[in-house]
């Protein structure tokens, strides 16, 4: 009865290694990555009819007044190649930014559908940082497309602040797995 376990476990343990060798499951410290940095802008309109922002929640809330708690903003502004209104359109930044008690404060989630040479997919990021920063970090949590498994970060940096119509600087510094 002994030899029989033996025999089990010894079976068990070859298995498992011949598994782990043919690549089948590989630990995830074996993957490969590669570092990816690329700069693009995003481009808003507070006027009409191209509107990008719109406050939908918030007592009082306007998009050039003082923030109090709780205003809601969401957006789907425009992504492009360069701070100039003339370049071209890259993609799209999608979701929300949420005002703290802090009236400098806010917190921002959202996901940009990005096209530029070599990569085209989704990146999904979120942050609490204060908009009188001249810059700040942006975590990134996923993506989708050739950004499928993407990490990293956002260098964000504020180009222009007119009222009609703000420009950011997106800097990515993306960790992407080889796929």
């Amino acid at each position: 009865m002994d030899r029989t376990h033996g025999t089990s476990t010894l079976a068990v343990f070859l298995s498992a290694l011949c598994i782990l060798s043919s690549g089948w499951l590989s630990p995830a410290s074996a993957m490969d990555f590669k570092a990816v940095k690329f700069t693009y802008y995003l481009h808003d309109s507070f006027v009409p009819p191209n509107v990008t922002v719109v406050v939908v929640a918030g007592a009082n809330a306007t998009l050039t007044g003082v923030p109090t708690l709780g205003d809601i903003s969401v957006f789907d502004s425009i992504l492009k190649e360069t701070a100039s209104n003339a370049s071209a359109q890259i993609g799209h930044s999608s979701g929300e930014l949420v005002s703290l008690s802090d009236p400098a404060q806010n917190f921002i989630t959202f996901v940009q559908e990005i096209t530029i040479l070599g990569y085209s997919g989704t990146i999904s990021a979120s942050a609490r940082f204060n908009f009188t920063a001249l810059s700040w970090e942006v975590g990134v949590s996923s993506g989708t497309g050739s950004f499928r498994g993407a990490m990293g970060y956002f260098r964000v940096t504020i180009v222009s602040l007119d009222p009609s119509f703000p420009v950011i600087k997106y800097e990515a510094n993306l960790i992407l797995p080889r796929h």
